[in-house]
């Protein structure tokens, strides 16, 4: 099992600079199985709707998709664009690993935002030692292989 950074697909869902990489990645995976902690789900929620309300609607900026998504509720397409992707691909959506000490303990150990040492310690807890991400952050991590 592989466990899927945001990035890596966001990248595949949206045109980047790093797309040819995410579809390779996804590609490679998808013999393996690939899952995401719940944390990445909601970071992909929030990039994919962000980025439809901004080229959609000219949202700009987290505040004024707030403001947006208050008022019109959030993008639908998001959703299904999102949810499309984990049902095409079979990608399981893992429980957050929770556990508030360990946690503090990550961020400070090796450095990392909480979100990703939110993944960091699911990818540990269910014992997945593949990270597909294009964070380099994720390769002071020991016990993850980050690829590509």
């Amino acid at each position: 099992m592989i466990c899927l950074d945001t990035n890596i697909i966001y990248s595949f869902l949206f045109e980047t600079e790093l797309t040819s990489a995410s579809e390779k990645v996804i590609r490679e995976a998808i013999i393996e199985g690939m899952a995401i902690p719940m944390i990445v789900y909601n970071e992909l929620l929030y990039t994919t709707g962000a980025k439809i309300a901004r080229v959609k609607y000219g949202v700009r900026g987290k505040y004024s998709f707030r403001k947006h998504v208050a008022k019109h509720g959030f993008p639908e397409e998001a959703i299904e664009k999102v949810d499309g992707f984990i049902k095409d691909f079979k990608v399981a959506i893992l429980r957050d690993y929770q556990d508030p000490d360990e946690l503090v303990k990550t961020i400070k150990a090796y450095r990392l935002a909480p979100n990703d040492a939110q993944i960091a310690l699911t990818c540990k807890h269910y014992g997945i030692g593949e990270l597909a991400t294009f964070d380099e952050d994720f390769k002071k991590i020991p016990w993850l292989k980050v690829i590509p």
